[in-house]
């Protein structure tokens, strides 16, 4: 790196810290910008490859794998990041993660610099035990992968909290502008032509478990507070996995150890990668090259070599006793978790998306990122809080009080990055069967007051249609029998959809419901 050994001019050390800080800032808005075009935005078929970061995330490999799913190719690009990890070292953590930049742009905008505690020093071992943890629950088919995979965690919060949020307020702020009318419209109209062409949503965003959410969110931009870096340190399982490869990274810092007349650089890294003491070395596993060391070094000591002589490497000293029991709960995950006092049978109202077929091949593959929530056209898609138990949490499931799976649409199967939601072509997704459709015949309007409603008859989309009606004499609501037409759900042409739901104007509860396919689990 900086280092000059053949007399030309080299570049400076903070050329090299500013570089890094460009290309976080780039990496943050590439993440951003393929978030937002996964929003709905009137399109049949996305153009941008809105899954990128996690066709590059080695974590949803290595699950992948483990469970034994269908492999999914386009994870193997994660292996280039990988491989170049070997080399570079664990830099994906300081110039390319956008929770990492994220979490530095928070740090420097809400709290004041402060020294570390040494917490995160001290717990730095745990994110090699929660990753020990997630792959050994893994090869028992339980995928916990994308519960505090970092891309996933940020795309969640992205798409169930921050941007809903932030849609709001913009809407809010721009119509209370309407109403004030000019001079100011003359500004705020054009300017709000812009923003929904660029940044708004097409349509309001209503998410579940927001709340939730933002708490998990919020703890990790807290944790700064006590040690800089603190998730990345402790607790991200990714991080972990590229730590475990760095340990063999050909890139090195020199001096390996603490200048004895100065110990700036342990007070000054940020991940306690170059810790104090007389035996302390350089830990490549906690580095990311984040170049500070370089910048601020005083007597230009500090250099990054690609090693010409092996150099020792730290231990990990993970701890015999504390590898083994955390396999052992990653093996007891399976069982525990599938308990009938912690995760009850599905939900009859659980609705997958569509093609997903049984529930414990889904959950093995679902890794949480909420592209599916943020892609539905309708808002149909939601995170699931309880209803499939723990195992379940955050996983996509359908609510059709909220939304319905548009029949011209498969754009959920285009973003999903495990195939979870497998691809499919449209007219195969069109008979892709969710659920069925019932009448509770004491809500229904033409069942209980005998009056005429043909609302859920006319949105089926199925052709021929799935609802149909027989006339017969019922009692209205004075007790007078009249004759009406009488609503009747073909199980075999329903597709469970879910319109018929979302259009019914019956209050509270629609009279016609979508239930779980049963045949689905057999």
């Amino acid at each position: 790196m900086p280092t000059d050994t053949s007399g030309t001019s080299a570049p400076s050390a903070g050329s090299y810290v500013w570089l890094r800080r460009g290309v976080q800032i780039f990496f943050l808005a590439l993440f951003l910008l393929l978030f937002l075009k996964t929003e709905y935005a009137g399109q049949e078929k996305l153009a941008w490859p809105v899954d990128l970061f996690f066709r590059f995330d080695p974590l949803i490999l290595a699950v992948n794998l483990a469970t034994g799913s269908p492999l999914v190719t386009a994870l193997f690009w994660s292996l280039a990041f990988v491989v170049l990890t070997l080399v570079l070292g664990r830099f994906f953590c300081g110039w390319v993660c956008p929770l990492g930049t994220t979490l530095d742009v928070c740090r420097r905008t809400f709290f004041t610099p402060r020294p570390d505690r040494g917490l995160a020093a001290r717990w730095r071992r745990g994110k090699y035990y929660i990753l020990v943890f997630i792959l050994a629950a893994a090869v028992f088919r339980v995928n916990l992968a994308g519960l505090l995979d970092p891309l996933s965690l940020l795309h969640r919060t992205l798409a169930l909290t921050l941007y809903p949020g932030l849609s709001r307020g913009l809407e809010s702020l721009f119509a209370q502008f309407y109403q004030w009318g000019e001079p100011l419209t003359h500004v705020s109209e054009p300017l709000y032509k812009v923003l929904k062409a660029t940044i708004l949503p097409f349509q309001p965003l209503v998410f579940l478990l927001p709340w939730f959410t933002l708490v998990i969110f919020v703890t990790l931009v807290l944790l700064e507070r006590l040690d800089r870096r603190f998730w990345c340190r402790a607790l991200c399982p990714l991080g972990a996995l590229y730590g475990l490869a760095a340990r063999f990274a050909r890139l090195r810092r020199r001096p390996a150890k603490l200048c004895p007349d100065c110990g700036n650089c342990a007070d000054l890294c940020k991940m306690g990668a170059v810790p104090a003491g007389d035996d302390a070395r350089h830990r490549p596993d906690e580095c990311q090259l984040c170049l500070r060391c370089l910048e601020t070094c005083p007597e230009n000591r500090v250099s990054f070599r690609f090693k010409d002589a092996p150099v020792p490497r730290p231990p990990l000293d993970l701890g015999r006793r504390q590898v083994v029991t955390t396999l052992a709960l990653g093996v007891a995950a399976a069982p525990l978790l599938r308990l009938g006092s912690l995760a009850p049978p599905p939900d009859e109202y659980l609705l997958r998306p569509p093609g997903t077929g049984k529930e414990s091949e889904f959950l093995a593959k679902c890794v949480r990122c909420g592209l599916c929530f943020n892609v539905c056209p309708t808002g149909a898609l939601q995170p699931t809080w309880w209803q499939a138990g723990l195992e379940g949490l955050y996983t996509a499931r359908l609510v059709p009080r909220l939304g319905y799976c548009e029949y011209g649409c498969n754009l959920c199967s285009q973003v999903c990055p495990t195939g979870a939601i497998p691809p499919m072509p449209l007219e195969v997704k069109q008979a892709a069967k969710m659920g069925t459709a019932f009448i509770d015949r004491s809500r229904c309007i033409p069942f209980s007051e005998g009056i005429d409603c043909m609302v859920c008859e006319e949105h089926c989309p199925v052709a021929p249609k799935a609802i149909t009606f027989f006339s017969s004499q019922v009692w209205d609501a004075t007790g007078k029998p009249v004759t009406v037409n009488l609503p009747v759900v073909s199980e075999d042409r329903c597709i469970g959809c879910g319109i018929c739901e979302n259009k019914c104007p019956v209050g509270g509860h629609a009279a016609i419901r979508v239930k779980r396919s049963l045949r689905m689990e057999v």
